[in-house]
């Protein structure tokens, strides 16, 4: 069966390559215009950009993301503001006093004098007292109706300013929300407070354009003044600041500072290629054919892009990154979860490693075909020699990814959709656009040409001594010197003992490892190290109760003016107060207050609707819930809520936050108003529930894409092996691979996160092709297990480390990386390519040499095998 696919396989592409080979400048033309053509009908037709962060990282059909919707679109509450935060504290120490308070009125008027505050507030949904609009503001500064001027009239000492500010309502009648505007207060017996560690002040701005570009102008204010405050010795206050857009822009600012890398990267391992393909003579020499190796996997790239967006597939912030990262190029649309996004350089660079693989692999068995026949010939043997080699690791990826489209994360989905149809186009361009490149270039060399200087022709008689000098120590060439002398000294039994034992204790070691591997995100951790963000988070979890966790709890589809349903969204609210990331009830709650108002005011006989009326007639309680309660033409409840606060819930503790959901959502499972309804009528939701949805199922899908993965390349070998025998090899090798490359993450301190389960989810791709190549080569072989895998690794096993190489090299630049995304790259790729050397190139050829068939060369193959052995022997002057 195995002979049966490899006959039209082989043929197709000698086919293929045989028609590029005959047709090479033709063939340049057709691809370079191809891929130009697809990219540029793709941007022109069909693209769309998809870049709605909030749903790139939550599962497909999750609550969170039909909560979400509804809340966007169909509730009728509005829209989110977007808060400027100022965070005031002591490093620790009391901060009430006049002193403190008169610095807080300074930042908030310094924020309210940036020209355009009121124009920028006006399209604000608030309205005041005296009937504005303008940004609401919240914080101490309410005890003096926001007034400096009232503050300075009134307050005269530490004394005064700390009896007013404990007081329980504000002097607009609105109640004190002590916890969120105090950081970890303390009163005494008569109710006034005696200590706070902090003082938050917030500011909500519109959401709209004009307030972003306001934020900027605000921040640089603010944070101007922190720094003038800490170089005063005679100021104790210290002020931190966060906004919408803080977590983005600083975000940005670390990625670029990285940026430099990414270039260099492709830089070492464009050269890299260049210097496997170059010589010193003069001619002799291919460096261009490197270049060339590389505009092939760049034009692979330009392809993929292109035709998907002719069909549609949506452009996304997973899939943006890569032209940026390949180019050195980027933009300024930075937010929470571009942090994950960012990596996806780690695509591209994915392509480079596989496509530039398949040039090694293609120029190395070229190279050590007979220079004496015909160019096509020496084609046609390089590709009976390699191509189905080629073409077994280029499956196994494409699955790889395929079945990756099969996660219902979407920034998987995105990720692999875009990835597998590029790792096609590279298959194929490689077979046709490269092969092109090599006869063109063989024709430079006939016609005595330099290398990269094609105008210039090396007169033979000045270039006589230095092709001499290369003919000479060509008999040698030092890869496969070294490869055969290793491969000598690998099978000496007492080495293939001391490689198995060794090998077992490391396998054993990880898998302790991987055992301790777990899931983690701190977020903090991809801020530059001086980022006042970090500063920000920081002092808000030591000097204050709150954290950044505040769902609201929904009530919508029911008849709230019904008693029994108000009393089942009173237990609803009772019920989640109840679970452990809870501490405390609602600080306010419409329902309560609205009950208590009917009855003192005596207006039972009204009808609901009135009665609502006149309870948001009331400033105080308009302030407070006209937010929180979406009413119909009627008057009619349609939709409320009420906040709570999570402030038990560690945000860097990812099995916290999965546990919160799950408690959470069991909590609204069980209402009876939501017994056998898809969409309950009670539930709670904040923003940051879409990322913990994924924390909940990401090992779970981590699981499901490995064993996919591993079922479909161990089926790949079974097809594309010639030996049955091939699959007890394969299904063992990338399963002890896989076990060890999380287990040395788990040593390198990296958790399973965003970033490093896109990592792994790729890795599966690139493992294999360190299985495959070898252990496809060896069946091919003839002789004995000695013979077959010393033949093995001086031909395959010299392509296999000088891939393996490049991807080490092109990982360094980002060891020097600042960020955590980066860093965790360069742990996974160092990993990956160090563990995939090391069992393709000494693991695997030992147990080959024990366990491996003798000889599966179909006789019509055999003296076929037997004169490229030869041309391999007469020709090792052409190798590297």
């Amino acid at each position: 069966m195995v002979q049966a696919i490899h006959a039209p396989v082989v043929s197709f592409l000698q086919g293929l390559t045989q028609l590029s080979a005959k047709n090479p400048k033709r063939t340049i033309s057709t691809v370079a215009t191809l891929s130009i053509f697809l990219l540029v009908v793709g941007l022109f037709t069909n693209f769309s950009l998809d870049v709605d962060e909030d749903k790139l990282w939550t599962p497909q059909g999750s609550n969170a993301i039909k909560h979400m919707d509804w809340i966007d679109d169909v509730s009728g509450f509005p829209e989110s503001t977007h808060d400027l935060l100022m965070f005031f504290h002591a490093d620790g120490s009391d901060i009430l006093g006049q002193d403190q308070v008169s610095r807080i009125f300074e930042a908030l008027d310094a924020v309210r004098a940036v020209d355009n505050y009121a124009e920028m507030c006006a399209d604000s949904s608030y309205v005041n007292a005296d009937g504005e609009k303008t940004c609401e503001i919240d914080g101490v500064v309410k005890f003096w109706s926001l007034d400096s001027g009232i503050f300075e009239a009134e307050i005269s000492s530490d004394e005064e300013a700390i009896a007013a500010m404990s007081n329980t309502t504000f002097p607009d009648g609105t109640p004190v929300k002590e916890k969120s505007i105090f950081g970890k207060p303390s009163r005494n017996s008569e109710g006034t407070l005696t200590s706070a560690l902090s003082y938050t002040v917030s500011v909500k701005f519109p959401p709209t354009d004009a307030a972003e570009k306001f934020e900027d102008k605000v921040l640089d204010i603010l944070l101007d003044m922190r720094d003038n405050w800490a170089a005063d010795k005679s100021n104790s206050l210290v002020l931190e600041v966060t906004a919408e857009g803080s977590f983005g822009d600083e975000f940005e600012r670390a990625i670029f500072n990285d940026i430099p890398l990414i270039p260099l990267v492709f830089l070492i391992m464009s050269v890299f290629t260049a210097l496997v393909f170059t010589k010193r003579d003069k001619v002799q020499s291919r460096a261009f054919l490197g270049f060339c190796a590389v505009l092939a996997v760049l034009l692979s790239l330009l392809s993929g892009f292109g035709f998907l967006f002719i069909c549609g597939v949506p452009f996304t912030s997973m899939t943006q990154i890569l032209p940026f990262v390949i180019f050195g190029i980027g933009g300024k649309e930075f937010n929470f979860l571009r942090l994950v996004a960012e990596h996806i350089g780690l695509t591209a660079f994915f392509y480079h490693c596989a496509g530039l693989d398949d040039a090694f692999l293609i120029y190395m068995a070229y190279a050590r075909t007979n220079q004496e026949v015909e160019t096509t010939e020496r084609i046609r043997k390089t590709i009976q020699e390699v191509g189905v080699s080629i073409t077994v690791t280029s499956v196994t990826s494409t699955l790889a990814f395929g079945l990756g489209c099969l996660s219902s994360i979407p920034a998987v989905f995105w990720l692999c959709l875009y990835a597998f149809p590029t790792i096609i186009f590279i298959y194929f361009y490689q077979l046709s656009f490269f092969v092109a490149c090599i006869v063109l270039d063989e024709r430079r060399i006939q016609s005595n040409r330099r290398d990269c200087c094609f105008c210039i022709t090396v007169d033979p008689e000045q270039d006589e001594e230095i092709v001499e000098d290369e003919i000479q120590p060509a008999k040698e060439n030092f890869i496969d010197s070294f490869m055969g002398h290793y491969a000598e000294f690998l099978l000496k039994p007492v080495v293939k003992v001391s490689v198995i034992l060794s090998f077992i204790g490391l396998g054993i070691v990880c898998a302790f490892s991987a055992s301790n591997l777990t899931q983690a995100f701190e977020f903090t951790e991809v801020m530059p190290s001086d980022s006042y963000v970090t500063d920000f988070f920081d002092a808000l979890d030591l000097y204050t109760v709150r954290n950044s966790v505040a769902p609201y709890l929904y009530f919508r589809s029911v008849d709230q003016s019904n008693t029994n349903v108000q009393e089942q969204m009173e237990a609803y609210v009772s019920e989640m107060v109840g679970i452990e990331a809870v501490l405390e009830p609602p600080e306010d709650f419409w329902l309560w207050d609205f009950r208590a108002y009917v009855q003192d005011e005596g207006l039972e006989d009204l009808v609901f609707s009135e009665q609502v009326d006149k309870f948001l007639e009331v400033s105080v309680y308009w302030d407070l819930y006209g937010a929180d309660i979406v009413r119909d033409a009627g008057g009619n409840i349609t939709s409320s809520r009420v906040q709570l606060f999570f402030d038990n819930v560690d945000i860097e503790d990812v099995n916290e936050q999965i546990d919160t959901l799950e408690d959470q959502r069991a909590v609204s499972r069980r209402q009876p108003v939501n017994q056998g309804e898809s969409d309950w009528k009670f539930f709670a939701y904040d923003g940051i529930f879409n990322i913990w949805e994924f924390f909940a199922v990401s090992v779970e899908e981590l699981i499901f894409t490995t064993i996919m993965g591993v079922v479909a390349v161990t089926g790949v070998a079974l097809v594309f092996v010639p030996h049955y025998t091939a699959a007890l090899f394969v299904l063992p090798m990338i399963c002890l691979l896989y076990v060890d490359l999380l287990g040395v993450l788990n040593w390198a301190g990296i958790h399973v996160n965003a970033v490093s389960y896109i990592s792994l989810v790729m890795s599966i791709g690139l493992l294999v092709d360190f299985i495959m190549h070898v252990l496809l080569r060896f069946y091919e072989c003839p002789g004995d297990r000695h013979q077959k895998t010393v033949e093995t690794l001086k031909t395959m096993g010299s392509s296999v480390l000088i891939g393996g190489v490049s991807t080490f090299l092109g990982t360094l630049p980002l060891a020097f990386s600042t960020s955590t995304i980066f860093y965790t790259i360069f742990i996974a790729f160092v990993g990956l390519v160090t563990l995939g050397i090391g069992h393709g190139l000494i693991l695997l050829p030992v147990l080959l040499s024990i366990f491996g068939p003798e000889d599966h060369i179909a006789p019509s193959q055999e003296s076929e095998k037997e004169m490229n052995i030869t041309d391999h022997t007469q020709n090792d002057k052409s190798a590297l």
